[in-house]
């Protein structure tokens, strides 16, 4: 039997002013990392000005998707 591993996201997203603040990002990093699609973000749809709010889903299946690790039962 394949072992099983259950990743939990408490938070799909966060507000951008909290990502900065739990991560040690600064702010303006952080917006220049959106601005270049390295930092991904909740749609905003036709609110231009709605709260920029990181994708911490989209950021936890990247990291994931990046580590080279083969267990074996």
């Amino acid at each position: 039997m394949r072992p099983s591993i259950t990743i939990v996201i408490p938070e799909p997203y966060l507000p951008l002013e909290e990502y900065c603040r739990r991560t040690g990002t600064k702010y303006e990093t952080a917006k220049n990392l959106i601005e270049y699609g390295k930092l991904p973000i909740k749609p905003k749809g036709t609110h231009k000005k709605a709260l920029i709010e990181i994708n911490m889903a989209a950021l936890t299946i990247q990291a994931l998707s990046e580590c080279d690790i083969s267990l074996n039962a």
